[in-house]
């Protein structure tokens, strides 16, 4: 439904997916889904697909759905991969996640990839690795969560509502006033073609403050 709202706005923004599990679903409904997404957006739909990490593990057991190895996850996402070829030729998909074996297969099939919340040392060294790697065109991009506060003080209230500023780094997530953050994401974009950004809360407050104070800093 939200994939369909946005495909309604008229202007050039991508409708699709950060990153589907794809050995949540068979990868024919996966496929099926997503050819259904791109005829109602056209050539701005783009799918990311991935196979879960250590956070989905849990999920998986509480809703009661089987936890598959990596190798059957892996095997799940190229199957999804080669179904949403046959029928969606022009699709873009992205594959999302750092292990090597994803970034291999992003390197050899995909259209674009996505890291969430590295470090930029770490993205800097992944990127190289990745873009040497690479057999085609492949857009590179860093996503990750923002914790965006006015000042100071703001600020140490919003981290203490997330367990502290260690328990925040430990997450991987940006945090700062708006010159922080932008130096930050700053750091990143020098790095990739592109930033996902989420900010935390996801409240209308915090993405004008991010619209207003970071984003026009962060146009190349």
């Amino acid at each position: 439904m939200l994939a369909a709202a946005a495909a309604a706005v008229p202007a050039p923004v991508r409708v699709g997916s950060l990153v589907l599990r794809t050995s949540v679903r068979p990868p024919a409904v996966t496929a099926a889904v997503v050819a259904t997404v791109a005829a109602v957006c056209g050539s701005r739909a783009v799918v990311g697909l991935g196979v879960g990490d250590r956070y989905s593990a849990d999920e998986a057991r509480r809703y009661g759905m089987p936890r598959a190895s990596l190798a059957e996850r892996l095997r799940a996402l190229e199957e999804t991969i080669a179904l949403i070829r046959q029928r969606t030729p022009s699709l873009a998909i992205w594959i999302g996640g750092v292990h090597q074996s994803l970034r291999d297969v992003a390197a050899s099939t995909g259209d674009g990839w996505n890291a969430w919340q590295l470090g930029v040392d770490k993205l800097a060294a992944v990127v190289a690795e990745l873009r040497a790697a690479a057999t085609r065109p492949l857009v590179v991009s860093w996503g990750g969560g923002v914790i965006l506060a006015e000042n100071r003080d703001s600020l140490e209230e919003a981290l203490s509502r997330r367990g502290g500023a260690e328990e925040v780094a430990t997450q991987g997530l940006v945090a700062g006033t708006p010159d922080e953050v932008t130096a930050e994401l700053r750091a990143r974009a020098d790095l990739v073609d592109e930033l996902v950004v989420s900010v935390l809360p996801n409240v209308a407050s915090n993405w004008l403050l991010f619209s207003t104070k970071v984003l026009p800093n962060l146009a190349r």
